[in-house]
């Protein structure tokens, strides 16, 4: 007599025991398992202030746009677009996962958690801007720089900040630090803080932190001066981001391979040095000589 289950379990252990001899001969070989398919890059949407002219416009002279002029003549094939976001709105889209980049954003640990970065920039650290009538109430040293945790403590003096941003270790350490009921406001302006400034001459607010360039770029309002911020001596790197994905990784590794070249170097250096002062410039000549002769390079970006 036959049973059909024990037919059944036989066939099972038979079946069993020929896939893993199966594996095994394929392990003996040597040979892989399939890789994963590499991911193509086709188009990136790089976000941007309403400051960064727009594609197409003439000469690039805002930090997205010039990236997006250089890759356009560098990287064929891949299509670049302008979206613009604020700094807060823009990491959260990066911390999505969605296929975007962004330039010129200060690199640090916390954000290598959700993003792939390369160096594109080495800039001399934030300063305060001041209105030039409240300069008088600025707390500082004998060598004329500002004492930022005593000033954050005024409450007579009114602060604007750009939420989403970073200015570097020591500064973003002091905010954070700050007194509960500091008369600190944050903002989230859609021109990653040109508009802070104008609140500012429009007084209604005492001081901010940014760049030295960002007077220039506003037109070195004569009514806001910039101060150095005692602690705040280092120099901010600055980069480009794409989210850390799969898609993220094949994006920066096209676009560090574009500038990963003199021509590259040569092109960001040019962009930054026009915002910078001839002072500036000369006193840090020996920095960014080191810094752009390593950017020349290409870059090791590990997945």
């Amino acid at each position: 007599m036959i049973h059909t289950p024990s037919i059944r379990a036989a066939l099972t252990v038979v079946l069993l025991a020929a896939s893993l001899a199966g594996r095994a001969a394929l392990a003996q070989s040597g040979a892989a398992t399939p890789a994963a398919p590499l991911v193509t890059v086709t188009k990136i949407t790089w976000l941007a202030s309403d400051l960064s002219p727009r594609t197409g416009s003439g000469r690039a002279s805002g930090v997205a746009g010039r990236v997006v002029a250089y890759l356009g003549k560098h990287w064929p094939g891949v299509e670049h677009e302008i979206l613009l976001a604020n700094a807060k709105r823009s990491w959260q889209m990066i911390e999505n996962g969605d296929e975007v980049c962004r330039a010129n954003v200060v690199r640090t640990p916390e954000r290598e958690k959700v993003a792939y970065f390369i160096n594109t920039q080495l800039t001399p650290p934030p300063q305060l801007i001041v209105r030039r009538d409240r300069l008088s109430h600025v707390p500082r040293n004998a060598a004329g720089e500002v004492l930022l945790p005593r000033l954050l403590a005024d409450r007579t003096m009114r602060g604007a900040i750009v939420d989403g941003r970073r200015y570097g270790q020591a500064i973003d350490e002091l905010l954070a630090a700050r007194p509960a009921r500091s008369a600190v406001t944050f903002y989230s302006p859609k021109d990653f803080g040109a508009r802070v400034l104008q609140m500012l001459s429009l007084d209604r607010a005492d001081y901010s932190i940014d760049q030295d360039m960002a007077l220039v770029m506003v037109g070195n309002p004569a009514d806001l001066v910039s101060v150095p911020i005692n602690g705040a001596s280092e120099f901010v790197m600055a980069g480009i981001a794409c989210p850390r994905t799969p898609w993220g990784l094949a994006a920066i590794r096209g676009v560090d391979k574009a500038y990963g070249r003199p021509e590259g170097a040569a092109d960001l250096r040019e962009g930054l040095m026009h915002w910078l002062t001839p002072e500036t410039q000369a006193h840090y000549a020996a920095r960014f000589d080191a810094f752009y002769r390593e950017r020349a390079k290409p870059s090791h970006i590990e997945p």
